[in-house]
């Protein structure tokens, strides 16, 4: 079935004087892989992995690409990076890089945070612009790391100040309850939670893994559902 390439950049959308302030709790490292579904059709696989590095960087990589038949049509290919540090009790995000390849038009875009000039430089292609960081900015990838991480703090006000392709911009989650849900990993309760159109499913006994995530616009409902994690 045909696919739109920027399918694969809406699913990724499912920082200033001060860093964003840190929860008691830090993301721990993880590889986990997901399948991602149109409309009920299978068109892709997402790889998550989260490490530390040797100088106490948190690195976070997003890896998708379309699978089996689509890819015969459209071999798309989504490649995202944060890098952000712990210090005085905040986090600190310290750079995003993220590419494109595929049938469409590649891209790629890269943010560079400098907190000793309380600026970020923001670079899309051979386009390049400077950002003012105001407390509490972060880059969208890095943020959905905050998310979890204030979630397993035990937090309710779940408002992100984001820098998302060149712009700042805000997100805010709410918190729906509780729900049990059956995956490839087995049975599991979670936590969900919502933002406009997408809605995320978080197991706090798999250390607040994301198991689930559904998003719907213009061109249909995305789902992404997990398989294995270690």
């Amino acid at each position: 079935m045909p696919v739109n390439p920027r399918l694969l950049l809406l699913l990724c959308t499912l920082l200033l004087i001060g860093g964003a302030e840190a929860s008691d709790y830090r993301p721990q490292p993880f590889t986990a892989r997901y399948s991602v579904h149109l409309n009920g059709f299978k068109v892709g696989e997402l790889q998550r992995t989260l490490h530390v590095e040797t100088d106490g960087h948190h690195v976070l990589e997003h890896v998708m690409e379309t699978t089996g038949l689509v890819a015969l049509f459209k071999k798309d290919r989504l490649v995202e990076r944060s890098t952000w540090t712990y210090a005085d009790g905040h986090a600190w995000p310290v750079g995003y890089a993220a590419q494109y390849s595929g049938r469409a038009k590649d891209t790629s875009e890269q943010i560079a945070f400098d907190w000793q000039r309380h600026a970020a430089v923001y670079r899309r292609q051979d386009d390049a612009q400077e950002i003012a960081l105001t407390t509490g900015m972060m880059d969208k990838l890095m943020h959905q790391a905050m998310l979890c991480s204030d979630i397993a703090s035990g937090k309710e006000t779940l408002a992100y100040t984001v820098l998302d392709r060149g712009e700042v911009k805000n997100y805010a989650y709410q918190l729906l309850g509780t729900e049990e849900l059956v995956t490839a990993r087995g049975r599991v309760n979670t936590i969900k939670v919502t933002r406009k159109t997408t809605t995320l499913w978080l197991a706090p006994e798999w250390d607040y893994l994301l198991v689930q995530l559904v998003q719907n616009n213009d061109d249909g409902t995305i789902a992404t559902y997990i398989q294995k994690a270690q």
